[in-house]
Parts: C-alpha cells; sequence; structure tokens
C-alpha cells in the first residue's frame, strides 16, 4: 500500500490536485473564520482571528483595528473588554473579566469588571489577564504571566509569581 502511494504521489498531476485542496481546506478555514469572528463580535475592526478561540458574550467586545488574536485564547466578555489598534495576542492568552468573589461563603458568587487593553500592546503565549484589569500602549506581557494589577505603558512584564495573600477563614 505505501508503495502505491509512493508511485501515485510522483504523478504530477495527483501531487498538484492534493496541493489544491489542501490550499482549497485552507482558504475555507480562513473565509469560516472571519466569518464567525464578525458574527460574534460586531465591533471588530479590521482584525483578525483564529478559529480555535473561545468567545463568551461577544456583544461585550471593542477591538480596534489590525489586532490578531492566536489560537486557542479565550476573551470572557461579562463586562466590557476594549482592546486599540495594533495589538497582538498570541497562542493560549485568556482574557477573563469575571471572577469569584471569595469574601463570601461558598457557594462563592460571581462579579465582573472591565479590562482596557490600549495601542500596541503584544500578549504572549498562555498570558492570563484578570477582571478589572487597564494594560497601557506599547506594553510588552511575557509568556505565561498572569496580569493582576494595571501595567504602565511601555511596561515588559514576565513571570507569574505566586505568593499567599492570606489564610482562607473556614
Amino acid at each position: 500500500m505505501k508503495q502505491i502511494i509512493r508511485v501515485l504521489s510522483k504523478i504530477f498531476i495527483i501531487k498538484w490536485i492534493s496541493l489544491f485542496f489542501i490550499k482549497l481546506n485552507w482558504i475555507y478555514s480562513r473565509i469560516w473564520s472571519h466569518f464567525k469572528f464578525k458574527a460574534l463580535v460586531p465591533n471588530s475592526g479590521d482584525s483578525v482571528c483564529h478559529y480555535s478561540v473561545e468567545i463568551k458574550f461577544g456583544e461585550n467586545i471593542s477591538i480596534g483595528d489590525g489586532v490578531a488574536i492566536g489560537p486557542n485564547s479565550c476573551l470572557g466578555a461579562k463586562s466590557k473588554i476594549i482592546i486599540g489598534n495594533n495589538v497582538r495576542l498570541s497562542r493560549g492568552v485568556m482574557v477573563e473579566t469575571a471572577a469569584l468573589d471569595l469574601t463570601l461563603e461558598p457557594p462563592y458568587e460571581h462579579y465582573s469588571k472591565p479590562i482596557v487593553i490600549e495601542d500596541g500592546v503584544w500578549v504572549a503565549a498562555n498570558a492570563l489577564i484578570l477582571a478589572g484589569v487597564t494594560i497601557h500602549k506599547n506594553a510588552l506581557i511575557g509568556a505565561g504571566a498572569v496580569i493582576t494589577k494595571d501595567v504602565p505603558a511601555n511596561a515588559i512584564i514576565v513571570g507569574a509569581r505566586n505568593r499567599n495573600l492570606r489564610e482562607k477563614q473556614v
């Protein structure tokens, strides 16, 4: 069977037909991705988004021009998410406006706060941006960083330092 496939792959027309269908599949996925993104996020400007991005509450998301959102990212917009122009969200970035209020007794209630990502920001792979944060112009967020506070303009933020805030009251 492998020999038959090798012989057929050497035939010029079969090779080009195979490449044609691969390219056609790529074009189809790009078109599907574009229409899905524009349908879920009506305020999306001239931006691109990978088809695997999870979008929650797309009507609460506003995206500027020139934004690129990488594969396997998640935009959870229970509150507003505002993304400026020329922003890059790399693979696996999570932007989540909702959180749990741990000051209450279980089951914990949800609350949400808006997130603003200004122009020219790059958020590297697998970073997590949490509720109530503003990332100012031209900041760079390193891979795997957990952003819980505002980021000043032109800052470079890296790492996900874990620290014990306090003991949980039982």
